[in-house]
């Protein structure tokens, strides 16, 4: 965002359809990440030979383009980079960018940063095309194009041909994407790999949606009774209110969820743009300009917040002072409301917040299981696409934002675009490894890489965990239709070395969830209050990665039974992880799992009903269970090992001892031989020996 007014109807953005065009034309609002619009800057245009234009990095980080991007000169659009002009109030575009802007080399214009969608289908002036459509596509990927353009394109013998561009929709400006069809004007364009998207599939902000009825349904509410004709608090005798905390992580949906509040309620959306607010006279100037000049019924929506009184905030005193001299502003202007957006309640200033002015704050959860998909599906609409398992691809983008998500997307194409082969449900989980989750900023989660093929016997025990974990997650359905709620906790516990955080691991792995493994000593600390906020920045974490598991391992080291320590900090901890593992729907597809050696040295709360419930044991593993690691073990054996009877000769060791006993005969096996290839009874034999077999 930037320290600009921008002004938007409330209506529901579309990242990837587009429906959207740059700041003088567009009406909707900008896309996820881009929200908002930066000042013009009154450059000099200079004849250059790059088909990129460029400008001095510093001109481009103060127009909100660090990195480059797409910019309004004069008639057209030209995407810019960082360069080396030799003025930093200089911009040069080659030949045909700088007829296209209609102006000459050497004139001042105002360069102003723009939001362009991808194009549905650009036609040209020329029937028919001299030029191949799928050629014009591998030229102009990721341009803008302006209607009027005139590009010049290499054909198939590399001799360059003019193409005029008749319209790119949907507003007269897009990108080219892969997906763009291309075709001369009054035509049916070629779709150069694309088709037009089914009527039925979903856009990117119905997706944001999806699952967040009762919060659209809950602000639509506050602000109908804010900005109503009637002056309902008014006429109600309500107390003075200037509106709401709209607070989750940043790609969540927090601006589609007010904009779609605000076309229910009939409201006009006004959003002020704060982040690189620098200056707080420059802060009072922009709150100012928006309360007066909102039309009504209007909603001021101020996203990013806490980027300006945030914790660590740089004039985070000064910023909370005028953000309640705001609150005031606002609520003394009938039919006029505010709603600011912050990624957690936690990350501003208290004296911001703990006002009778804000006295209702909603929580936007991130995506879940179930938004991923629709997310997917929504940015691939008009991606030429191969078979996508778009399930599995949900449960592969834990933790992911909605930006995440269609980065992915955009990568994958750009591998699509450069091989001419559609995406596929590979070329998703590739881009999607090379992406680091944004919700959150400590990790999210892990998901390991073994399943239950490597998890010798333990049938019933997979059976259980099956049902308990992953039941719930990919079929739902079976609980609703008996009127159930899943277990959404677990505990593992028997003698050292049985498995147990084995195969919890492999139970994440079958599941597609964000793994969280604590060990029962990491969350003690011995200053106040920090074991149970870390307790409760873990289910946090857990629930923006969902679904996902946490997995406290040894879990008799942090919820003893309490009034057994001499330190009241386990207590605490039993207290917060209570609090935190009650109410199913509050933390969503997350579910506990713990494990112990000692089942009675764990506080009885945790094991009731409603908590860790489901209670599974491992005892020492059968003699099939033995047999089955030893026919899934990566170490060779050599032809005079059986084993049949090393099972039997094994009877009372857990798995961890077994693997250990396998380890110590190959270690035997190198020391008489560092080539040797296999392990031969007389090392597994001595190995026995050496632990008293």
């Amino acid at each position: 965002m930037h320290d600009e007014v921008v002004d938007r109807p409330g209506r529901s953005p579309d990242v990837v359809d587009g429906r959207r065009g740059d700041r003088h034309t567009r009406d909707a609002s900008p896309r996820i990440g881009d929200n908002y619009a930066a000042p013009p800057m009154r450059l000099t245009i200079r004849l250059g030979t790059d088909p990129i234009g460029r400008a001095d990095p510093t001109i481009l980080l103060a127009m909100g383009l660090p990195g480059g991007g797409v910019v309004r000169v004069g008639r057209t659009h030209v995407l810019v980079g960082p360069g080396s002009p030799s003025s930093p109030t200089d911009l040069i575009l080659d030949s045909d960018a700088l007829s296209n802007t209609g102006l000459a080399a050497g004139a001042t214009a105002d360069v102003t940063r723009t939001v362009l969608a991808h194009a549905a289908r650009v036609t040209f002036a020329e029937d028919p095309l001299p030029v191949d459509p799928r050629r014009v596509i591998r030229a102009l990927t990721g341009r803008p194009v302006t209607a009027g353009d005139r590009l010049s394109i290499a054909d198939d013998s590399d001799a360059s041909v003019t193409l005029t561009v008749a319209d790119a929709g949907p507003n007269g400006a897009a990108l080219i994407a892969a997906g763009t069809a291309i075709g001369p004007a009054g035509a049916t364009a070629d779709p150069a790999g694309s088709s037009e998207p089914a009527e039925d599939e979903p856009t990117t902000a119905a997706a944001l949606l999806a699952g967040l009825d009762a919060e659209l349904e809950m602000l639509t509410g506050w602000i109908e009774l804010l900005t109503s004709t009637r002056d309902l608090p008014e006429a109600w005798g309500l107390p003075s209110v200037a509106g709401v905390v709209v607070a989750g992580p940043q790609g969540c949906g927090r601006a589609e969820l007010v904009a779609a509040a605000a076309t229910r309620a009939g409201a006009t959306v006004r959003e002020v743009g704060v982040d690189v607010v620098f200056k707080p006279e420059r802060l009072v100037d922009v709150l100012e300009s928006a309360i007066k000049t909102t039309p009504t019924p209007g909603v001021v929506f101020i996203d990013r917040l806490d980027a300006i009184v945030g914790v660590d905030a740089m004039f985070r005193t000064q910023t909370s002072a005028i953000l309640r001299w705001f609150l005031d502003a606002v609520a003394e202007r009938p039919r006029l409301a505010c709603v600011l957006g912050v990624s957690a309640a936690t990350a501003v200033d208290d004296a911001v917040l703990a006002t009778p002015l804000l006295p209702r704050t909603l929580t936007v959860p991130p995506p879940d299981l179930r938004r991923r998909e629709l997310l997917l599906r929504a940015a691939l609409r008009r991606v030429p696409a191969s078979e996508v398992d778009f399930p599995a691809m949900a449960a592969h983008t834990a933790g992911f934002s909605a930006v995440d998500i269609v980065s992915a997307v955009v990568h994958a194409s750009a591998m699509s675009a450069r091989t001419g082969r559609p995406v596929t449900t590979t070329d998703l989980q590739e881009a999607a490894a090379g992406i680091r989750p944004s919700l959150g900023s400590v990790p999210t989660g892990d998901i390991p890489s073994h399943g239950f093929e490597v998890v010798a016997n333990l049938t019933e025990t997979k059976q259980r965990l099956t049902e308990a974990v992953i039941w719930p997650m990919t079929d739902p359905e079976r609980f609703r239709r008996l009127r159930i709620d899943p277990p959404r906790g677990i505990i593992l516990y028997g003698p050292p070395g049985t498995g147990k955080t084995f195969v919890v691991r492999a139970l994440a792995h079958e599941s597609g969830a964000a793994f969280f493994s604590v060990k029962g000593a990491e969350l003690l600390d011995k200053f106040v209050g920090e074991s149970e906020r870390g307790v409760r920045e873990l289910f946090s974490r857990a629930r923006a990665a969902a679904p996902s598991i946490i997995f406290f391992d040894e879990i008799d080291a942090i919820a003893p039974v309490r009034g057994r320590s001499t330190t009241s900090v386990t207590d605490s901890v039993v207290a917060a992880l209570l609090t935190e593992i009650d109410g199913v729907a509050e933390r969503g597809d997350v579910v506990v799992i713990g494990a112990t050696n000692r089942l009675d040295l764990v506080d009885p709360a945790l094991l009731r009903a409603g908590r860790l419930e489901t209670h599974v044991e491992l005892g020492l593993p059968t003699r099939e269970a033995r047999l089955a690691l030893l026919h899934i073990t990566d170490i060779p054996f050599g032809p005079d090992v059986d084993p049949e009877g090393l099972a039997d000769a094994t009877d009372g060791l857990s798995f961890a001892e077994l693997t250990g006993l396998l380890r110590e005969a190959a270690l035997r096996a190198l020391r008489a031989d560092q080539s040797a290839l296999s392990v031969g009874l007389s090392e597994i034999t001595a190995a026995l020996a050496a632990i008293g077999r």
